[in-house]
């Protein structure tokens, strides 16, 4: 037998201690062996998905880090006042001031303190039948830390998505692997794949949510005005106050000795509750501005009518 006759396939196959039958087997096996396709790059040049809607934007809790209102303005008209429960207390304090003056000699002075008087008044309720206008001027309000809860958007309705320009890069499909059973594939390369197009029926997303929270650099509104409405009625807690009128002194002056008492009243206010009534109340924001907003989102429900995708490009298809 020639070399060449040798050579050949049956007689190669005839000359292995294996038989024939095992041979065929680790054939198949080896064709289940799991294989992925690689793609570099996919790109849609546009398309529109019809019918876009969401059942669902869950928001949570938003967590803002600062609330800042600038020149603003706020008036309180035509509102009557009622003080429940008011007692006073009226605080007397003495001081002696003394001086003397002996000419070349010296001159010496000083202020003594001779303690305090109260005086109690229980007032019982007090009421303001018209407090007139109140204005408000605000330079600036900073509200540091604020946290909102966020009602979730229901039934958002987005009409139609147009896309454009759709890329996805380095592509493995399945992630996992694909099996093939009962056919042997070797290498495959395809340099490009073009479809003028394609169309889907419908599409359904039970549900989409990023991993993180959104975060949102901030918004402002300017020139904010707030038109007057009417207050039936608000009623506050407990507060107290207190003033300090200026002093008042009486005294003697003999030459060489100066005294003089000096009295400084002080009323102490303390009220149970307030109730303003028939207000008009109205302000004139001239910014607001909403700074660090963070917040997790998430969407359910998410479906969509017919999709229809032009020029879809596929490079490098490698299985």
């Amino acid at each position: 037998m020639s070399l060449k006759e040798r050579l050949s396939p049956d007689n190669l196959m005839e000359s292995l201690p294996i038989s024939r039958d095992l041979l065929t087997r680790l054939g198949l096996l080896g064709a289940q062996v799991t294989r992925k396709i690689a793609i570099d790059q996919v790109s849609v040049d546009n398309g529109t998905l019809h019918n876009l809607k969401v059942e669902k934007v869950a928001l949570g809790s938003a967590s803002i880090g600062s609330l800042k209102v600038e020149n603003g303005s706020a008036s309180v008209n035509n509102a009557n006042a009622v003080l429940n429960q008011v007692r006073s207390i009226v605080e007397l304090g003495f001081h002696l001031d003394w001086q003397i003056d002996l000419g070349w000699i010296g001159s010496w002075d000083g202020s003594e303190d001779m303690g305090s008087l109260d005086i109690p008044v229980d007032l019982g309720t007090i009421t303001v039948p018209d407090l007139g206008d109140i204005d408000l001027q605000i330079p600036s309000i900073d509200i540091p830390g604020l946290v909102a809860q966020m009602k979730p958007i229901d039934q958002l309705d987005l009409g139609n998505l147009d896309l454009s320009g759709v890329r996805l890069d380095k592509l493995s499909l399945p992630s996992a692997g694909l099996s093939i059973t009962g056919m042997g594939v070797g290498d495959l390369t395809l340099s490009s794949v073009t479809v003028p197009s394609a169309d889907g029926e419908a599409m359904r997303v039970n549900r989409a949510a990023p991993t993180g929270t959104l975060n949102l650099p901030g918004a402002s509104l300017e020139n904010v005005a707030i038109p007057a409405i009417n207050m039936p009625a608000a009623t506050s807690g407990s507060f107290s106050a207190d003033a300090t009128a200026s002093d008042k002194s009486l005294g003697i002056d003999i030459g060489l000795l100066k005294v003089s008492i000096r009295v400084t009243p002080t009323v102490h206010l303390d009220v149970g509750s307030m109730t303003l009534s028939d207000a008009q109340l109205a302000a004139d924001l001239g910014k607001v501005s909403l700074d660090d907003i963070s917040l997790p989102v998430s969407l359910e429900g998410i479906s969509g009518g017919e999709l229809g995708l032009n020029s879809i490009s596929v490079n490098k298809l490698t299985f």
